[in-house]
């Protein structure tokens, strides 16, 4: 699946840097071009896969290059000014060449919250690919969590009127109890792009590679996310089970060991095992919004790993643990052959995700805030 990818803010424009840089080191490269717009100058010169001709710098004039610390509202009046600048960033994306564009941001940021919508909205009107949203939400652990609750809503709802769907990641998801905000940003970078990524790249191959027994091809994901609730992405990897005839020896050796005869023998109920594990573990990641994993209307998953790991029966059981799971009635699989891995990874899309524990925490949160600020909250974020 080819994709462009955009990030608005400093969340946004870390993970579609990270996602590049995963994507640059593989021989797999799904990503057509990135590209990074922000207001915080800074933030835009600490990004290296984004190209720096393809990192836009907004809003000098009203912030001189130090962000708009949260005001979302500044943040919109900053892309009604700087149309010009927001197109050309646009433009240097070949949508033509594309499958889909992805634009991410922190939804409770003042840059990618307020300006992210209003580049998707710009897009709507001039590409026929769909359009997906990547939404980080924010930390109940942030200063004044109440007004970073209002903002993500604020943001989510306007992101969510102007895309296909919305793929949600949860910062206190990566967190943990005690650990800082700000140390789960790199860990949630990682991870999250490793698993855009995988998504990504299902259907790419590489060269004279193996074939895939079963392509999740770039139709499928769109019509997994056909826009109506919000989606979320997972990956899970488990390193391969290393031959008693060369333990001792480096895991990479042993696999590599393991692959040099032409009809490996991999035990099936032993992969089998591996691949349901796997999944299981998938869906309870962290990649998850909180109570997110039931109550899917559709899914995709795709289960990565040298070719003898792929077999049939392991993904038909996998495909069925997360019918049970999730409750999807529509749940599309995928292999891809990658003969020199050490692990075997499963990448799973739940999309139509109506309720939400989480989202409903967050619209208390803010109605709690916006009670007892006696604020009257605007929900348009669109660029007059």
């Amino acid at each position: 699946m080819k994709v462009g990818l955009i990030g608005v803010g400093r969340a946004g424009g870390a993970v579609v840097d990270t996602v590049a840089a995963t994507a640059a080191e593989s021989r797999v490269d799904p990503v057509v071009a990135s590209v990074a717009v922000d207001t915080d100058r800074d933030d835009l010169g600490s990004l290296s896969a984004v190209p720096a001709e393809h990192r836009h710098l907004i809003g000098q004039v009203d912030v001189g290059g130090h962000g708009t610390d949260g005001d979302q509202d500044l943040a919109v009046e900053i892309a009604a000014d700087a149309q010009a600048e927001l197109r050309s960033a646009v433009d240097a994306v070949p949508v033509s060449q594309t499958d889909a564009v992805l634009i991410a941001a922190g939804l409770a940021g003042g840059t990618g919250g307020a300006i992210a919508p209003c580049i998707a909205e710009l897009l709507r009107d001039v590409v026929s690919q769909p359009l997906y949203g990547v939404g980080v939400l924010p930390s109940d652990a942030e200063e004044e969590a109440g007004e970073h609750a209002a903002r993500a809503m604020r943001s989510l709802r306007a992101l969510r009127e102007v895309t296909a769907d919305v793929l949600l990641a949860d910062l206190d998801r990566w967190r943990g109890t005690d650990a800082a905000v700000e140390t789960a940003y790199d860990s949630l970078d990682a991870d999250l792009a490793d698993a855009l990524w995988a998504l990504a790249a299902a259907s790419e191959t590489a060269g004279n590679g193996p074939t895939p027994e079963r392509t999740l091809d770039a139709s499928e994901i769109v019509n997994t996310l056909r826009g109506d609730g919000v989606a979320t992405i997972a990956r899970a990897k488990n390193e391969l089970p290393i031959p008693e005839d060369q333990q001792g020896g480096g895991l990479v050796e042993a696999v590599r060991g393991l692959f040099t005869d032409t009809t490996p023998d991999v035990d099936d109920v032993t992969a089998t095992r591996l691949v349901t594990t796997t999944v299981r573990e998938a869906l309870h990641s962290k990649a998850f919004v909180a109570g997110g994993t039931g109550g899917a209307s559709r899914a995709a998953l795709v289960v990565d790993a040298p070719a003898p790991f792929l077999i049939r029966e392991g993904i038909q059981e996998a495909t069925g643990i997360v019918e049970d799971e999730t409750g999807a009635v529509a749940v599309r699989a995928g292999d891809r052959p990658r003969p020199d891995a050490d692990h075997l990874g499963v990448t799973l899309l739940l999309s139509g995700l109506t309720a939400l524990p989480r989202i409903d925490d967050l619209e208390q949160r803010t109605r709690e805030y916006l009670e007892n600020r006696d604020v009257d909250h605007d929900t348009d974020l669109s660029v007059e």
